[in-house]
């Protein structure tokens, strides 16, 4: 097997440039339409935007299975990077649920609420908070997708799905459509097990850091596999739907995983 090239620079500070140029691009029609309170438009523009990035990163992405066209709908994924939230992104619009700190981050913070972006807190005690303002935007008819396990994982392993959010599911037939992404290939060669942290973003690794590493590779090939929607009133409780969820994201992971061996 040919050994995996080293990010390019040149490549770094290209793909930079453009995605500084189509950010700003984006970011102005979307502040606008944030302030015009212009949800539709809103969220097909930050749709565009991450169609964009995932073509400018050179993301390849095959799709398997079909995403279901009910709405409200509940995505549930394995979560190994950041790269998640482009490639789901850029298949629909979808608000997704990232940690509360990150509302903070200079510039990114900012980016996430333009993107109808839910914060998640996960005491106990503010978790509500996050769940009854999802449930507002699943009101509307939207998609909102949740990363259960709470963090990343090392893009090997999936860790146990926790069970909190797929409360959401209790309040009326809400459909909830689990998601594996599995990343298999850097410059289309087989991704070894030593370079899984350059995609996945574990440890004490920084964003910018991580992601200008990225940046430099030629491609990154994944596979995103939608499973059929999941209803609560075909299981015991959140608990046991929340497993079987679990159970087909990490068995197909696997499969994936193995497949592209």
């Amino acid at each position: 097997m040919k050994e995996i090239q080293s990010p390019y620079k040149l490549r770094i500070i290209l793909r930079a440039t453009l995605l500084f140029v189509w950010t700003i691009f984006w970011l102005i029609p979307v502040f606008v339409m944030w302030l015009l309170r212009s949800q539709s438009i809103r969220r097909w523009l930050v749709h565009m935007h991450l169609k964009g990035v995932v073509s400018i990163l050179s993301l390849k992405v095959k799709v398997v299975g079909e995403l279901s066209t009910k709405r409200p709908l509940l995505l549930v994924a394995n979560h190994a990077s950041y790269a998640d939230i482009f490639i789901i992104g850029s298949k629909l619009p979808v608000s997704f649920t990232p940690k509360r700190e990150i509302r903070s981050w200079p510039v990114i913070g900012f980016m996430a609420v333009l993107a109808d972006c839910v914060f998640v807190e996960r005491k106990p005690s503010q978790m509500q908070e996050a769940r009854e303002e999802m449930l507002e935007k699943l009101d509307m008819g939207k998609v909102v997708c949740i990363f259960p396990e709470g963090t990343t994982n090392d893009g090997l392993n999936v860790k146990p799905f926790k069970s909190g959010f797929f409360s959401l599911a209790e309040n009326y037939n809400l459909p909830v459509q689990p998601v594996t992404i599995s990343y298999t290939h850097i410059n289309d060669q087989l991704i070894p097990d030593t370079l899984r942290d350059h995609v996945a973003w574990v440890g004490e690794a920084t964003f910018f850091g991580h992601f200008l590493r990225l940046m430099g590779y030629q491609s990154i090939t994944a596979t995103m596999h939608f499973h059929p929607p999941q209803l609560l009133e075909d299981f015991e409780d959140r608990k046991a739907l929340s497993g079987a969820c679990q159970v087909m994201v990490q068995t197909q992971h696997a499969k994936t995983l193995a497949d592209a061996r």
